[in-house]
């Protein structure tokens, strides 16, 4: 069970994330740092800031491999004229909890969590050897808390569309907007 795609907005959010440390499994890192700003670790959901729709955070099961690495990212010159560079969280065995977006009453787009399989890392270790040996990581505990994640999210859920969950806040949007439609990567209005 190494994702789950489901529905939440922005009022979901402290559940998602109170699960999250209420689990107790994981040290949670943003995914991406703030342009011109070191990769920041948090550890109660206090410190998390009011997440802007479309950020996604790195969650390391603890004890289940190597410390994650910051990645430097330099950015061109001229690309960001208030900024310099940016940091992203990387390891093989990270979890990716993904935070979706409502366009405006128009679409809901999924939120998600997602991983590595032992099979896909192996498979991409020659092209990332940055990220050192996928046989350092304990699969077995990436996927286990991956998995009590997802539980937890589904059980914060009071409706589902197909199988995805959705959270209360999600399921009031979803009405009142009257999205019906799902295709692509969300919910829709109106129809492909």
């Amino acid at each position: 069970m190494p994702n789950l795609d489901f529905y939440a907005m922005d009022d979901d959010w402290p559940a998602v994330l109170g699960a999250v440390f209420g689990l107790g499994l994981f040290r949670v890192f943003e995914s991406d740092s703030e342009p011109d700003r070191e990769l920041r670790e948090f550890q109660a959901l206090a410190e998390v800031p009011d997440g802007r729709p479309g950020r996604s955070l790195a969650l390391f099961a603890a004890g289940s491999g190597p410390e994650p690495l910051a990645k430097r990212i330099d950015f061109l010159p001229g690309v960001r004229p208030d900024a310099t560079f940016r940091y992203c969280c990387e390891g093989w065995g990270l979890i990716r909890l993904h935070h979706g977006t409502a366009a405006g009453t128009r679409e809901l787009r999924r939120s998600r969590t997602n991983h590595n399989s032992e099979k896909r890392a192996a498979a991409w270790s020659a092209t990332l050897p940055r990220l050192g040996d996928p046989a350092d990581w304990d699969w077995k505990a990436v996927t286990s808390a991956s998995g009590r994640l997802n539980r937890t999210i589904r059980r914060l859920a009071v409706s589902k569309i197909g199988a995805r969950p959705v959270l209360p806040h999600a399921a009031a949007f979803i009405a009142q907007a009257g999205l019906r439609y799902e295709y692509g990567i969300g919910l829709h209005a109106t129809p492909a």
